[in-house]
């Protein structure tokens, strides 16, 4: 469950970090690019945890799934910004898809090896 929730905090830091990069390209560029830097690699650091015990595919893929469904909400909410219908398809579509990654159990457990996905720290 911990590396879970590294995940988790790794795709909402991910998420905080791009909308300090908006604020600084619109309102300041020293408190949002600070902002930007520390959330990025507070984001970097959470995913590295998180990789040690969940494969990478996956892990990758809720990542930059899950950063960037709520990075189009953000900009649509926080910022006014618009997304045509294709464009809102276009991202439930890989919602879709990065739900089939996440939860699909894939080939039978006892033909893959005991160990995948796990790092000794």
């Amino acid at each position: 469950m911990y590396y879970w929730i590294m995940l988790a905090l790794a795709v909402v830091a991910e998420v905080a970090s791009t909308i300090g990069m908006k604020y600084a390209a619109t309102h300041s560029p020293v408190l949002g690019y600070a902002f930007m830097t520390v959330m990025i690699s507070f984001s970097m650091y959470a995913f590295s945890r998180a990789v040690m015990h969940i494969p990478l595919a996956v892990s990758y893929a809720v990542w930059e799934g899950a950063g960037l469904f709520l990075i189009a909400m953000a900009g649509m909410l926080l910022f006014g910004e618009y997304l045509s219908t294709g464009q809102l398809l276009a991202v439930a579509l890989m919602m879709f898809g990065l739900l089939l990654v996440t939860f699909d159990q894939g080939p039978d457990k006892s033909e893959q090896p005991a160990e995948q996905g796990r790092v000794e720290a």
